[in-house]
C-alpha cells in the first residue's frame, strides 16, 4: 500500500507548522492536501487566508512543472460544517482538461451522496435547514 508523502512543510505567520502532502488516491490523480495542525483547533482568519494563498501559489507551481500549465488546477475549501474529517485543509487537484474537471466532480458527488446516505464516515456537525 502507497502512502500519503509529505512535499512540503509551511510555518505561518502564527507560527503554526502546516504540512502539505500528496495524496495517493487512484481515483484523483495528481491530488494535494495543504493540512493546518489538528493539535491547534480551528486556524484565525489570518491563517485562512495565508493557507489559501500558499496553496494557490504551490498549486501554481507544480501545475506549470507537470502539466506546463501554471492554471490547470482547482482549490477546494471545506469549511467545518462541509467537510467529512477533523481538521482545516485545502484541497489541490491538477486537472490539465474538461475530461478530468468532469471526473473529479463525479467522484465528489458520489462521496457526498454516501456520506448523506450514512454509508461513509462523515465528522461534520449536523445544521438545522
Amino acid at each position: 500500500m502507497i502512502k500519503n508523502q509529505v512535499v512540503d512543510n509551511f510555518t505561518l505567520k502564527s507560527g503554526a507548522e502546516c504540512q502539505l502532502l500528496n495524496i495517493r488516491n487512484d481515483l484523483i490523480p495528481n491530488y494535494y492536501l495543504l493540512c493546518f495542525p489538528k493539535t491547534l483547533g480551528e486556524p484565525s482568519d489570518v491563517d485562512v487566508t495565508e493557507m489559501l494563498t500558499l496553496g494557490v501559489q504551490y498549486a501554481q507551481k507544480i501545475a506549470f512543472q507537470k502539466l506546463g500549465d501554471r492554471e490547470a488546477f482547482s482549490i477546494i475549501y471545506s469549511g467545518y460544517s462541509a467537510r467529512r474529517e477533523k481538521g482545516w485543509h485545502v484541497h489541490i487537484v491538477l486537472l490539465g482538461n474538461r475530461w478530468r474537471k468532469a471526473w473529479l466532480y463525479s467522484v465528489l458527488a458520489m462521496k457526498n451522496l454516501l456520506q448523506a446516505f450514512g454509508v461513509r464516515k462523515d465528522d461534520a456537525p449536523k445544521l438545522k435547514n
